[in-house]
């Protein structure tokens, strides 16, 4: 069975704050310095031990508060994974923008034959 989206939370927001040496209590302060709420430490407690539910400001904020994306703390993907995926995205993107822009180019190659040869033929019919 799928890990839940709020387990996923809790345990990637406790390894990510792990590494980034950041305590439960400074968590909560970053977070509500972020907000402009009360976030106290207990609640980061709860919320990594899947006690407590989480808004998505607070989750937004607690990403922004340890300097990673927020797909890396609802995912359950590494910082390095999620920043690929979203280059990979990027990649996709611009491959489709490229795509397009090759198709319009075509389409006014096209029409500019079609103008010069009717110049053309303005032109042999003495016009």
């Amino acid at each position: 069975m799928p890990e839940s989206l709020k387990a996923v939370f809790a345990r990637r927001l406790r390894q990510e704050r792990v590494a980034a040496r950041v305590s439960q209590a400074e968590l909560a302060r970053r977070i509500s310095e972020r907000l402009g709420i009360v976030v106290d430490g207990s609640a980061i407690t709860r919320i990594e031990n899947q006690g407590r539910s989480f808004k998505l400001e607070e989750a937004v904020a607690a990403a922004q508060a340890l300097g990673v994306p927020l797909a890396v703390l609802v995912s359950g993907k590494s910082p390095t994974e999620a920043r690929v995926d979203e280059l990979r995205r990027g990649l996709e993107l611009q491959q489709n923008r490229a795509a397009e822009a090759e198709a319009e180019f075509r389409q006014a190659q096209a029409a500019m034959v079609a103008i010069e040869q009717e110049i053309d033929q303005i032109e042999a019919d003495g016009g």
